[in-house]
């Protein structure tokens, strides 16, 4: 089976519209470790996440089960809000309140 092509650093940086110099730059670029995705996960699924934030998920989480037959694919469904809340918040921080 060939190697699974994943989408370059500028792709996802571009994808999600990241301001240069920010934290959530340096998160992406800090989670690039495609070898801890299924190969599957190259390609669309019903997940919706980008490649780095289900790397860096994977990283928090070494112990849950990924499956291709789960529609979520092991992910929380709740990672999608944190994603847009990351794309809106980009220096990571929490608003004051």
């Amino acid at each position: 089976m060939p190697e699974p092509e994943w989408p370059s650093v500028d792709e996802q940086l571009t994808r999600s519209a990241v301001t240069a110099g920010s934290a959530l730059e340096r998160l992406i670029r800090d989670n690039q470790d495609f070898h801890l995705l299924g190969p599957e996960e190259a390609t669309s699924d019903h997940v919706d996440l980008p490649p780095w934030l289900r790397v860096y998920w994977r990283k928090q989480h070494p112990e849950s089960e990924y499956s291709v037959d789960d529609p979520t694919g092991g992910y929380p469904r709740a990672l999608r809000n944190l994603y847009t809340w990351m794309v809106n918040h980009q220096d990571l921080e929490p608003e004051d309140e």
